[in-house]
């Protein structure tokens, strides 16, 4: 921590002498001990200030606000955590079982180059699915996505998109969800905040009353890759817009044909579309 330098104490200072004083017997010994005191504190300041000197000249202070891995060499300034890979995501970790009475997500920006904007996903060597009573999609925007894997009872689309695909499969079968009780639940919200990518991730099945998402917006990425959902009911309204500019000959908004449900209403418009 010295590096090496000398450290030199200031010389004693000339202790003027000290008085005499008289206490009656014994007064003599009681000023020795006084003379001594003095002394002390004395040199114990010269000290202080050297040593505070020393290490002020010798000591490489850390930035404030960085991050640093510590090196075993001591008295070596590191540098700030400046080469981008801090973690921006927004990543929702659903436990297995878990039930929550609502999950909004508002007002939410996202961004980050080939990277998908919202995705829901399994975790590793897991077969869960997400069930959701209602499922409202309001006013989001992004160059693209993608439904696969999905069952829901009522289906609703009224986006406009850049070009669209529509191959969602008719089946009578599916049922409705009903998760209204809020006994032993959760509630997960998020508002006026800036990320790179949003991600769920389905540690087993889980299961949401509510879930909302509005102005969710994208400007770059992948676009959305939705895969995993039972729901009720999934609407998405007539202010969200999808498209990458690539005109309406070509898909950016896509519903494959393992998206099933019992009840579709297709809205769906093709306008010149492109999201920045």
């Amino acid at each position: 921590m010295l590096r090496e330098r000398k450290v030199r104490f200031p010389a004693l200072p000339n202790i003027p002498r000290m008085p005499r004083f008289s206490f009656g017997s014994g007064g003599g010994a009681k000023a020795i001990l006084f003379s001594i005191v003095m002394a002390t504190a004395v040199v114990g300041t010269g000290i202080f200030f050297a040593v505070k000197d020393v290490a002020n000249a010798s000591w490489d202070w850390p930035e404030a606000g960085a991050e640093y891995n510590l090196p075993q060499k001591m008295g070596q300034q590191l540098p700030p955590n400046e080469d981008g890979s801090e973690s921006q995501t927004l990543k929702i970790n659903l436990a297995d079982g878990v039930r929550l009475s609502a999950l909004t997500l508002k007002n939410v920006d996202i961004g980050r180059a080939s990277t998908p904007c919202v995705t829901i996903e399994r975790a590793s060597n897991t077969s869960g699915w997400l069930f959701v009573d209602d499922w409202t999609i309001t006013g989001v925007s992004a160059k693209s996505a993608d439904f696969a894997n999905i069952e829901a009872s009522t289906l609703v689309l009224q986006a406009y998109a850049d070009g669209h695909t529509m191959e969602a499969t008719i089946d009578s079968t599916i049922s409705d969800i009903d998760a209204q009780s809020t006994r032993s639940s959760g509630t997960y919200y998020v508002e006026n905040s800036v990320v790179d990518q949003i991600v769920i991730v389905l540690l087993g099945s889980a299961t949401i009353a509510n879930m909302v998402m509005e102005a969710v917006d994208c400007s770059v990425g992948t676009g959305w890759n939705i895969d995993y959902v039972k729901a009720g009911r999934i609407s998405i309204d007539a202010t969200s817009r999808f498209g990458s500019g690539s005109g309406i000959n070509s898909a950016d908004l896509v519903f494959n044909s393992t998206v099933k449900a019992r009840i579709i209403t297709d809205n769906l418009v093709d306008t010149p579309i492109t999201v920045q």
